[in-house]
Protein backbone atom coordinates (compact mmCIF):
# COMPACT_ATOMS: atom_id res chain seq x y z
CA UNK A 1 0.00 0.00 0.00
CA UNK A 2 1.44 3.39 -1.00
CA UNK A 3 1.90 5.89 1.81
CA UNK A 4 0.55 9.45 1.69
CA UNK A 5 4.11 10.82 1.78
CA UNK A 6 5.15 8.79 -1.24
CA UNK A 7 2.04 9.87 -3.16
CA UNK A 8 2.83 13.51 -2.39
CA UNK A 9 6.42 13.13 -3.54
CA UNK A 10 5.28 11.25 -6.64
CA UNK A 11 2.91 14.10 -7.47
CA UNK A 12 5.76 16.62 -7.35
CA UNK A 13 7.93 14.44 -9.61
CA UNK A 14 5.13 13.88 -12.10
CA UNK A 15 4.35 17.59 -12.26
CA UNK A 16 7.99 18.45 -12.95
CA UNK A 17 8.21 15.76 -15.63
CA UNK A 18 4.91 16.86 -17.11
CA UNK A 19 6.23 20.40 -17.47
CA UNK A 20 9.42 19.14 -19.10
CA UNK A 21 7.46 16.92 -21.46
CA UNK A 22 5.32 19.87 -22.50
CA UNK A 23 8.41 21.92 -23.31
CA UNK A 24 9.93 18.97 -25.18
CA UNK A 25 6.70 18.45 -27.09
CA UNK A 26 6.73 22.07 -28.14
CA UNK A 27 10.32 21.70 -29.38
CA UNK A 28 9.48 18.43 -31.15
CA UNK A 29 6.57 20.10 -32.90
CA UNK A 30 8.87 22.86 -34.18
CA UNK A 31 11.41 20.28 -35.38
CA UNK A 32 8.68 18.23 -37.06
CA UNK A 33 7.48 21.34 -38.88
CA UNK A 34 11.02 22.05 -40.07
CA UNK A 35 11.50 18.43 -41.14
CA UNK A 36 8.24 18.47 -43.08
CA UNK A 37 9.31 21.64 -44.86
CA UNK A 38 12.69 20.11 -45.63
CA UNK A 39 11.08 16.93 -46.92
CA UNK A 40 8.92 18.94 -49.26
CA UNK A 41 11.92 20.86 -50.57
CA UNK A 42 13.86 17.63 -51.14
CA UNK A 43 10.99 15.66 -52.62
CA UNK A 44 11.83 16.85 -56.10
CA UNK A 45 15.53 15.97 -55.99
CA UNK A 46 15.91 13.02 -58.31
CA UNK A 47 19.36 12.04 -57.04
CA UNK A 48 18.16 11.57 -53.47
CA UNK A 49 15.18 9.60 -54.67
CA UNK A 50 17.42 7.35 -56.74
CA UNK A 51 19.74 6.64 -53.81
CA UNK A 52 16.80 5.76 -51.59
CA UNK A 53 15.52 3.32 -54.18
CA UNK A 54 18.96 1.74 -54.45
CA UNK A 55 19.11 1.30 -50.68
CA UNK A 56 15.65 -0.27 -50.68
CA UNK A 57 16.71 -2.69 -53.41
CA UNK A 58 19.85 -3.60 -51.44
CA UNK A 59 17.75 -4.20 -48.31
CA UNK A 60 15.44 -6.47 -50.28
CA UNK A 61 18.40 -8.49 -51.47
CA UNK A 62 19.71 -8.87 -47.94
CA UNK A 63 16.32 -10.04 -46.71
CA UNK A 64 16.07 -12.51 -49.60
CA UNK A 65 19.47 -14.01 -48.76
CA UNK A 66 18.71 -14.59 -45.11
CA UNK A 67 17.27 -18.00 -46.00
CA UNK A 68 20.78 -19.13 -47.06
CA UNK A 69 22.26 -18.46 -43.63
CA UNK A 70 23.65 -21.71 -42.19
CA UNK A 71 24.67 -22.83 -38.74
CA UNK A 72 28.40 -22.60 -39.61
CA UNK A 73 27.99 -18.85 -40.06
CA UNK A 74 27.51 -18.55 -36.28
CA UNK A 75 30.55 -20.63 -35.29
CA UNK A 76 32.40 -17.60 -33.95
CA UNK A 77 29.38 -16.22 -32.11
CA UNK A 78 29.98 -15.71 -28.38
CA UNK A 79 26.79 -15.30 -26.32
CA UNK A 80 28.77 -13.74 -23.46
CA UNK A 81 29.36 -10.72 -25.68
CA UNK A 82 25.60 -10.04 -25.62
CA UNK A 83 25.71 -10.05 -21.81
CA UNK A 84 28.71 -7.72 -21.88
CA UNK A 85 26.82 -5.42 -24.22
CA UNK A 86 23.86 -5.37 -21.83
CA UNK A 87 26.13 -4.58 -18.87
CA UNK A 88 27.79 -1.85 -20.89
CA UNK A 89 24.45 -0.30 -21.69
CA UNK A 90 23.41 -0.56 -18.06
CA UNK A 91 26.59 1.21 -17.02
CA UNK A 92 25.93 3.91 -19.61
CA UNK A 93 22.42 4.49 -18.20
CA UNK A 94 23.85 4.70 -14.69
CA UNK A 95 26.42 7.26 -15.85
CA UNK A 96 23.67 9.29 -17.51
CA UNK A 97 21.68 9.29 -14.28
CA UNK A 98 24.71 10.54 -12.40
CA UNK A 99 25.28 13.16 -15.08
CA UNK A 100 21.82 14.66 -14.53
CA UNK A 101 22.41 14.61 -10.79
CA UNK A 102 20.26 11.62 -9.78
CA UNK A 103 21.70 9.93 -6.70
CA UNK A 104 18.64 8.60 -4.87
CA UNK A 105 14.90 9.15 -4.69
CA UNK A 106 15.01 11.81 -1.98
CA UNK A 107 17.50 13.95 -3.86
CA UNK A 108 15.50 13.55 -7.05
CA UNK A 109 12.34 14.70 -5.25
CA UNK A 110 14.18 17.76 -3.90
CA UNK A 111 15.36 18.65 -7.40
CA UNK A 112 11.81 18.35 -8.70
CA UNK A 113 10.55 20.55 -5.86
CA UNK A 114 13.18 23.15 -6.70
CA UNK A 115 12.21 23.04 -10.37
CA UNK A 116 8.52 23.33 -9.46
CA UNK A 117 9.19 26.46 -7.39
CA UNK A 118 11.29 28.01 -10.16
CA UNK A 119 8.55 27.35 -12.74
CA UNK A 120 5.72 28.49 -10.40
CA UNK A 121 4.13 25.00 -10.36
CA UNK A 122 1.75 24.15 -7.53
CA UNK A 123 3.36 21.10 -5.84
CA UNK A 124 0.01 20.01 -4.34
CA UNK A 125 -1.99 20.05 -7.57
CA UNK A 126 -4.23 16.96 -8.09
CA UNK A 127 -3.17 14.17 -10.41
CA UNK A 128 -5.89 14.88 -12.94
CA UNK A 129 -4.07 18.11 -13.85
CA UNK A 130 -1.82 15.95 -16.05
CA UNK A 131 -4.79 14.90 -18.16
CA UNK A 132 -6.37 16.76 -21.04
CA UNK A 133 -10.11 17.23 -21.40
CA UNK A 134 -10.17 14.41 -23.92
CA UNK A 135 -8.39 12.15 -21.42
CA UNK A 136 -10.85 13.04 -18.67
CA UNK A 137 -13.83 12.36 -20.91
CA UNK A 138 -12.34 9.03 -21.97
CA UNK A 139 -11.77 7.98 -18.36
CA UNK A 140 -15.32 9.01 -17.52
CA UNK A 141 -16.80 7.06 -20.44
CA UNK A 142 -14.67 3.96 -19.72
CA UNK A 143 -15.40 3.82 -16.01
CA UNK A 144 -17.37 0.88 -14.63
CA UNK A 145 -20.16 3.09 -13.29
CA UNK A 146 -20.55 4.95 -16.60
CA UNK A 147 -21.86 1.91 -18.47
CA UNK A 148 -24.57 1.38 -15.84
CA UNK A 149 -25.45 5.01 -15.12
CA UNK A 150 -29.06 6.09 -15.51
CA UNK A 151 -30.21 9.20 -17.35
CA UNK A 152 -33.47 11.10 -17.04
CA UNK A 153 -35.28 8.90 -19.59
CA UNK A 154 -34.42 5.78 -17.59
CA UNK A 155 -35.93 7.32 -14.47
CA UNK A 156 -39.01 8.47 -16.39
CA UNK A 157 -39.79 5.08 -17.91
CA UNK A 158 -39.04 3.15 -14.72
CA UNK A 159 -41.38 5.38 -12.73
CA UNK A 160 -44.05 5.46 -15.45
CA UNK A 161 -44.10 1.68 -15.90
CA UNK A 162 -44.28 1.12 -12.13
CA UNK A 163 -47.15 3.58 -11.68
CA UNK A 164 -49.01 2.17 -14.69
CA UNK A 165 -48.66 -1.33 -13.24
CA UNK A 166 -49.95 -0.15 -9.85
CA UNK A 167 -53.01 1.39 -11.56
CA UNK A 168 -53.60 -1.86 -13.42
CA UNK A 169 -53.50 -3.71 -10.12
CA UNK A 170 -55.97 -1.35 -8.46
CA UNK A 171 -58.41 -0.89 -11.36
CA UNK A 172 -58.38 -4.27 -13.14
CA UNK A 173 -56.90 -6.97 -10.90
CA UNK A 174 -58.69 -5.91 -7.70
CA UNK A 175 -59.82 -9.05 -5.76
CA UNK A 176 -61.19 -12.40 -7.03
CA UNK A 177 -64.90 -11.61 -6.55
CA UNK A 178 -67.36 -9.11 -5.08
CA UNK A 179 -67.77 -9.18 -1.30
CA UNK A 180 -71.34 -8.55 -0.17
CA UNK A 181 -71.12 -9.39 3.54
CA UNK A 182 -68.69 -9.34 6.40
CA UNK A 183 -65.79 -7.07 7.29
CA UNK A 184 -64.90 -6.26 3.68
CA UNK A 185 -68.44 -5.71 2.46
CA UNK A 186 -68.73 -3.56 -0.67
CA UNK A 187 -65.34 -4.34 -2.19
CA UNK A 188 -65.70 -5.18 -5.88
CA UNK A 189 -63.96 -8.03 -7.65
CA UNK A 190 -61.99 -8.13 -10.87
CA UNK A 191 -64.14 -8.09 -14.02
CA UNK A 192 -61.50 -10.14 -15.86
CA UNK A 193 -61.47 -12.86 -13.17
CA UNK A 194 -65.28 -12.92 -13.21
CA UNK A 195 -65.21 -13.37 -16.98
CA UNK A 196 -62.75 -16.27 -16.73
CA UNK A 197 -64.75 -18.01 -13.99
CA UNK A 198 -67.97 -17.66 -15.96
CA UNK A 199 -66.88 -20.57 -18.13
CA UNK A 200 -67.86 -23.95 -16.68
CA UNK A 201 -66.97 -27.08 -18.71
CA UNK A 202 -69.74 -29.06 -16.99
CA UNK A 203 -72.36 -26.65 -18.35
CA UNK A 204 -70.88 -26.13 -21.81
CA UNK A 205 -71.03 -28.23 -24.94
CA UNK A 206 -68.03 -27.17 -27.00
CA UNK A 207 -64.88 -28.97 -28.03
CA UNK A 208 -62.91 -27.81 -24.98
CA UNK A 209 -65.54 -28.94 -22.48
CA UNK A 210 -65.78 -32.32 -24.23
CA UNK A 211 -61.99 -32.65 -24.16
CA UNK A 212 -61.89 -31.70 -20.47
CA UNK A 213 -64.55 -34.25 -19.67
CA UNK A 214 -62.56 -36.92 -21.52
CA UNK A 215 -59.41 -36.00 -19.56
CA UNK A 216 -61.34 -36.11 -16.30
CA UNK A 217 -62.48 -39.66 -17.05
CA UNK A 218 -59.14 -40.99 -18.26
CA UNK A 219 -56.55 -39.11 -16.15
CA UNK A 220 -57.38 -40.42 -12.70
CA UNK A 221 -54.71 -39.70 -10.09
CA UNK A 222 -54.20 -40.94 -6.52
CA UNK A 223 -53.63 -37.47 -5.06
CA UNK A 224 -57.30 -36.69 -5.80
CA UNK A 225 -58.28 -39.04 -2.96
CA UNK A 226 -59.28 -37.62 0.42
CA UNK A 227 -58.97 -40.94 2.27
CA UNK A 228 -56.06 -43.30 2.81
CA UNK A 229 -55.73 -46.94 3.82
CA UNK A 230 -54.73 -47.88 7.36
CA UNK A 231 -54.87 -50.90 9.63
CA UNK A 232 -58.15 -49.62 11.03
CA UNK A 233 -59.56 -49.18 7.54
CA UNK A 234 -60.18 -46.03 5.53
CA UNK A 235 -59.28 -42.76 7.22
CA UNK A 236 -59.70 -39.24 5.98
CA UNK A 237 -56.98 -36.63 5.91
CA UNK A 238 -57.74 -33.90 8.41
CA UNK A 239 -59.25 -30.76 6.97
CA UNK A 240 -59.48 -32.16 3.45
CA UNK A 241 -62.78 -31.85 1.63
CA UNK A 242 -64.07 -31.28 -1.88
CA UNK A 243 -63.31 -27.55 -1.75
CA UNK A 244 -59.84 -27.77 -0.21
CA UNK A 245 -58.31 -31.02 -1.45
CA UNK A 246 -56.63 -29.30 -4.42
CA UNK A 247 -54.94 -26.86 -2.04
CA UNK A 248 -53.89 -29.46 0.51
CA UNK A 249 -52.65 -32.04 -2.01
CA UNK A 250 -49.47 -30.56 -3.55
CA UNK A 251 -49.94 -32.64 -6.67
CA UNK A 252 -52.44 -29.96 -7.81
CA UNK A 253 -49.86 -27.19 -7.56
CA UNK A 254 -49.19 -25.84 -11.11
CA UNK A 255 -45.42 -25.89 -10.46
CA UNK A 256 -44.64 -28.25 -7.59
CA UNK A 257 -47.12 -30.76 -8.97
CA UNK A 258 -44.70 -31.76 -11.70
CA UNK A 259 -42.50 -33.17 -8.95
CA UNK A 260 -44.83 -34.11 -6.10
CA UNK A 261 -47.78 -35.05 -8.32
CA UNK A 262 -45.78 -37.29 -10.63
CA UNK A 263 -44.17 -38.92 -7.58
CA UNK A 264 -47.63 -39.58 -6.09
CA UNK A 265 -48.86 -41.12 -9.34
CA UNK A 266 -45.88 -43.48 -9.44
CA UNK A 267 -46.24 -44.41 -5.76
CA UNK A 268 -50.05 -44.39 -5.53
CA UNK A 269 -49.98 -41.82 -2.74
CA UNK A 270 -51.11 -38.34 -1.76
CA UNK A 271 -48.62 -35.79 -0.39
CA UNK A 272 -49.53 -32.45 1.13
CA UNK A 273 -50.75 -30.89 4.35
CA UNK A 274 -53.46 -31.81 6.80
CA UNK A 275 -55.28 -29.09 8.70
CA UNK A 276 -56.29 -29.27 12.36
CA UNK A 277 -59.16 -26.84 12.83
CA UNK A 278 -58.88 -26.89 16.62
CA UNK A 279 -55.12 -26.27 16.74
CA UNK A 280 -55.14 -24.07 13.61
CA UNK A 281 -52.03 -25.78 12.26
CA UNK A 282 -51.07 -27.48 9.02
CA UNK A 283 -48.87 -30.58 9.15
CA UNK A 284 -47.06 -32.39 6.37
CA UNK A 285 -48.60 -35.72 5.46
CA UNK A 286 -47.80 -38.48 2.99
CA UNK A 287 -50.29 -41.30 2.75
CA UNK A 288 -50.64 -44.32 0.48
CA UNK A 289 -54.16 -44.47 -0.91
CA UNK A 290 -56.00 -47.55 -2.08
CA UNK A 291 -55.55 -47.89 -5.82
CA UNK A 292 -56.19 -50.83 -8.11
CA UNK A 293 -54.42 -49.24 -11.08
CA UNK A 294 -51.55 -51.05 -12.70
CA UNK A 295 -48.03 -49.57 -12.33
CA UNK A 296 -47.18 -47.06 -15.03
CA UNK A 297 -43.98 -45.51 -16.38
CA UNK A 298 -42.60 -42.05 -15.87
CA UNK A 299 -43.70 -40.63 -19.25
CA UNK A 300 -47.25 -41.86 -18.80
CA UNK A 301 -47.30 -40.45 -15.26
CA UNK A 302 -46.26 -37.01 -16.52
CA UNK A 303 -48.88 -37.05 -19.29
CA UNK A 304 -51.57 -38.20 -16.85
CA UNK A 305 -50.60 -35.42 -14.45
CA UNK A 306 -50.83 -32.77 -17.20
CA UNK A 307 -54.20 -34.08 -18.32
CA UNK A 308 -55.55 -33.99 -14.76
CA UNK A 309 -54.42 -30.38 -14.23
CA UNK A 310 -56.15 -29.33 -17.46
CA UNK A 311 -59.37 -31.03 -16.35
CA UNK A 312 -59.28 -29.20 -12.99
CA UNK A 313 -58.25 -25.71 -14.07
CA UNK A 314 -61.75 -24.58 -15.10
CA UNK A 315 -63.74 -26.23 -12.31
CA UNK A 316 -65.60 -23.96 -9.86
CA UNK A 317 -62.86 -24.27 -7.20
CA UNK A 318 -60.02 -24.33 -9.70
CA UNK A 319 -56.34 -25.02 -9.15
CA UNK A 320 -54.43 -23.16 -6.44
CA UNK A 321 -51.92 -20.43 -7.34
CA UNK A 322 -48.31 -21.63 -7.69
CA UNK A 323 -46.65 -22.44 -4.34
CA UNK A 324 -49.77 -21.45 -2.39
CA UNK A 325 -50.11 -25.04 -1.22
CA UNK A 326 -46.58 -24.85 0.17
CA UNK A 327 -47.27 -21.52 1.92
CA UNK A 328 -50.08 -23.14 3.92
CA UNK A 329 -47.40 -25.04 5.84
CA UNK A 330 -46.16 -21.80 7.48
CA UNK A 331 -47.79 -21.93 10.91
CA UNK A 332 -46.53 -18.58 12.13
CA UNK A 333 -47.93 -15.06 12.28
CA UNK A 334 -51.01 -13.43 13.69
CA UNK A 335 -53.03 -11.42 11.20
CA UNK A 336 -56.48 -9.86 11.33
CA UNK A 337 -59.13 -9.95 13.98
CA UNK A 338 -58.98 -13.75 14.24
CA UNK A 339 -55.17 -13.85 14.52
CA UNK A 340 -54.75 -16.13 11.54
CA UNK A 341 -51.38 -17.64 10.67
CA UNK A 342 -49.81 -17.39 7.22
CA UNK A 343 -51.02 -20.90 6.43
CA UNK A 344 -54.58 -20.04 7.45
CA UNK A 345 -54.51 -16.92 5.28
CA UNK A 346 -53.48 -19.03 2.29
CA UNK A 347 -56.33 -21.44 3.01
CA UNK A 348 -58.82 -18.57 3.41
CA UNK A 349 -57.69 -16.92 0.16
CA UNK A 350 -58.18 -20.12 -1.81
CA UNK A 351 -61.61 -20.78 -0.32
CA UNK A 352 -62.71 -17.27 -1.30
CA UNK A 353 -61.71 -17.61 -4.94
CA UNK A 354 -58.00 -16.80 -5.10
CA UNK A 355 -57.17 -19.64 -7.51
CA UNK A 356 -54.93 -20.10 -10.54
CA UNK A 357 -57.26 -18.07 -12.76
CA UNK A 358 -57.07 -15.00 -10.55
CA UNK A 359 -53.30 -15.53 -10.33
CA UNK A 360 -53.16 -15.26 -14.13
CA UNK A 361 -55.16 -12.04 -13.96
CA UNK A 362 -52.83 -10.64 -11.29
CA UNK A 363 -50.00 -11.37 -13.73
CA UNK A 364 -51.21 -8.38 -15.77
CA UNK A 365 -49.46 -6.12 -13.25
CA UNK A 366 -45.90 -7.42 -13.75
CA UNK A 367 -46.66 -7.94 -17.46
CA UNK A 368 -47.25 -4.20 -17.89
CA UNK A 369 -43.78 -3.47 -16.50
CA UNK A 370 -42.10 -6.15 -18.58
CA UNK A 371 -43.73 -4.99 -21.81
CA UNK A 372 -43.26 -1.25 -21.34
CA UNK A 373 -39.75 -1.33 -19.90
CA UNK A 374 -38.35 -3.96 -22.24
CA UNK A 375 -39.83 -2.12 -25.25
CA UNK A 376 -38.13 1.09 -24.06
CA UNK A 377 -34.80 -0.71 -23.58
CA UNK A 378 -35.04 -2.25 -27.06
CA UNK A 379 -35.84 1.09 -28.77
CA UNK A 380 -33.11 2.84 -26.78
CA UNK A 381 -30.58 0.18 -27.77
CA UNK A 382 -31.37 0.39 -31.49
CA UNK A 383 -31.32 4.20 -31.45
CA UNK A 384 -27.87 4.29 -29.82
CA UNK A 385 -26.14 1.22 -31.25
CA UNK A 386 -27.84 0.78 -34.60
CA UNK A 387 -28.71 -2.61 -36.02
CA UNK A 388 -27.03 -4.72 -33.34
CA UNK A 389 -28.55 -7.71 -31.61
CA UNK A 390 -30.07 -7.45 -28.15
CA UNK A 391 -31.52 -10.39 -26.24
CA UNK A 392 -34.67 -9.12 -24.56
CA UNK A 393 -35.10 -12.39 -22.68
CA UNK A 394 -31.76 -12.02 -20.86
CA UNK A 395 -31.89 -8.35 -19.87
CA UNK A 396 -31.62 -9.31 -16.20
CA UNK A 397 -28.00 -10.37 -16.79
CA UNK A 398 -27.13 -6.68 -17.26
CA UNK A 399 -26.84 -4.96 -13.84
CA UNK A 400 -28.38 -1.72 -15.15
CA UNK A 401 -31.38 -3.33 -16.81
CA UNK A 402 -31.92 -5.68 -13.88
CA UNK A 403 -31.92 -2.74 -11.47
CA UNK A 404 -34.36 -0.84 -13.68
CA UNK A 405 -36.74 -3.81 -13.71
CA UNK A 406 -36.32 -4.26 -9.96
CA UNK A 407 -37.10 -0.59 -9.24
CA UNK A 408 -40.17 -0.64 -11.50
CA UNK A 409 -41.48 -3.78 -9.78
CA UNK A 410 -40.64 -2.17 -6.45
CA UNK A 411 -42.90 0.77 -7.32
CA UNK A 412 -45.69 -1.63 -8.31
CA UNK A 413 -45.19 -3.63 -5.11
CA UNK A 414 -45.48 -0.48 -3.01
CA UNK A 415 -48.63 0.32 -4.97
CA UNK A 416 -50.01 -3.10 -4.04
CA UNK A 417 -49.17 -2.45 -0.38
CA UNK A 418 -51.17 0.79 -0.66
CA UNK A 419 -54.02 -1.15 -2.27
CA UNK A 420 -54.04 -3.59 0.68
CA UNK A 421 -54.20 -0.66 3.09
CA UNK A 422 -57.06 0.97 1.16
CA UNK A 423 -58.97 -2.34 1.25
CA UNK A 424 -58.66 -2.54 5.05
CA UNK A 425 -56.04 -5.28 5.01
CA UNK A 426 -58.06 -7.71 2.91
CA UNK A 427 -55.65 -10.59 2.09
CA UNK A 428 -57.48 -11.15 -1.21
CA UNK A 429 -56.05 -7.82 -2.44
CA UNK A 430 -52.49 -9.20 -2.33
CA UNK A 431 -51.04 -9.32 -5.82
CA UNK A 432 -49.23 -12.60 -5.52
CA UNK A 433 -47.75 -12.47 -9.03
CA UNK A 434 -46.27 -8.98 -8.54
CA UNK A 435 -44.60 -9.89 -5.26
CA UNK A 436 -43.11 -12.99 -6.92
CA UNK A 437 -41.81 -10.83 -9.80
CA UNK A 438 -40.24 -8.37 -7.37
CA UNK A 439 -38.42 -11.11 -5.46
CA UNK A 440 -37.42 -12.67 -8.78
CA UNK A 441 -35.24 -9.58 -9.48
CA UNK A 442 -34.36 -8.82 -5.85
CA UNK A 443 -32.47 -12.06 -5.19
CA UNK A 444 -29.95 -11.77 -8.10
CA UNK A 445 -29.59 -8.04 -7.39
CA UNK A 446 -28.62 -8.75 -3.78
CA UNK A 447 -26.13 -11.34 -4.98
CA UNK A 448 -24.65 -8.76 -7.36
CA UNK A 449 -24.41 -6.00 -4.73
CA UNK A 450 -22.92 -8.25 -2.05
CA UNK A 451 -20.69 -10.63 -4.01
CA UNK A 452 -20.30 -9.81 -7.71
CA UNK A 453 -20.01 -6.03 -7.96
CA UNK A 454 -16.49 -5.73 -6.57
CA UNK A 455 -15.24 -8.64 -8.70
CA UNK A 456 -16.78 -7.27 -11.91
CA UNK A 457 -15.38 -3.82 -11.16
CA UNK A 458 -11.86 -5.25 -10.84
CA UNK A 459 -12.28 -7.28 -14.03
CA UNK A 460 -13.38 -4.12 -15.84
CA UNK A 461 -10.31 -2.23 -14.60
CA UNK A 462 -8.01 -5.10 -15.58
CA UNK A 463 -9.52 -5.18 -19.06
CA UNK A 464 -9.05 -1.42 -19.50
CA UNK A 465 -5.51 -1.58 -18.11
CA UNK A 466 -4.66 -4.46 -20.42
CA UNK A 467 -5.94 -2.58 -23.47
CA UNK A 468 -4.17 0.60 -22.40
CA UNK A 469 -0.90 -1.26 -21.78
CA UNK A 470 -1.04 -2.85 -25.22
CA UNK A 471 -1.68 0.54 -26.80
CA UNK A 472 1.19 2.05 -24.80
CA UNK A 473 3.56 -0.66 -26.04
CA UNK A 474 2.50 -0.06 -29.63
CA UNK A 475 3.02 3.69 -29.26
CA UNK A 476 6.44 3.17 -27.66
CA UNK A 477 7.45 0.88 -30.54
CA UNK A 478 6.41 3.53 -33.04
CA UNK A 479 8.31 6.27 -31.18
CA UNK A 480 11.41 4.08 -30.96
CA UNK A 481 11.24 3.26 -34.67
CA UNK A 482 10.85 6.93 -35.55
CA UNK A 483 13.79 7.91 -33.35
CA UNK A 484 15.95 5.16 -34.84
CA UNK A 485 15.18 6.28 -38.37
CA UNK A 486 16.01 9.91 -37.59
CA UNK A 487 19.20 9.51 -35.55
CA UNK A 488 20.67 6.25 -34.30
CA UNK A 489 24.07 4.74 -33.84
CA UNK A 490 24.98 1.38 -35.34
CA UNK A 491 25.30 -1.46 -32.82
CA UNK A 492 27.40 -4.47 -33.86
CA UNK A 493 27.00 -7.58 -31.75
CA UNK A 494 30.24 -8.67 -30.18
CA UNK A 495 31.83 -5.22 -30.18
CA UNK A 496 31.64 -2.78 -27.32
Amino acid sequence: MLSDLFLTELGVVLQAQNRLLQELQSSVDEISTSLDASAQSLSGVSETTLRIRELEALMNELEAEQEHVEEEDFADFDPDQVLNLYQHRQHTVFCELNRIGYNDWDSFVRQCQTYALQQSINPLAPYDIFLTEADLQQLESESYDAQYRWDKWDYIFVGASGVLAALTDYLLVKIPSDIKTGQYKGQSGSPITAWLKKYNPEKSDDWFSNWVQHLSDTCKVPYDAMNYSSEAGKKSIKGMCGKTHRLQALGHDPVLGFIVGVFDILRGSVSGFSYDNTMHTHKWTHRVVGSDQDPIGLIEAILRHIGHLISDVATPAGLPAPFMGLIQGINIGSFGEKNRTVGELARLMYLRGYDFRHFLVSGLTPAVIEIVLRAYIMLRHYSEHGDTDINLLNLDTNPKYRTMLLMAHGVATLGNAGKIALMQGNPLSINYAEWMACFRYLVPSLKYWVFDQHRLRLEHLERINSDGWNQLLQNSDQVFSRATEMNSSTIILGKI
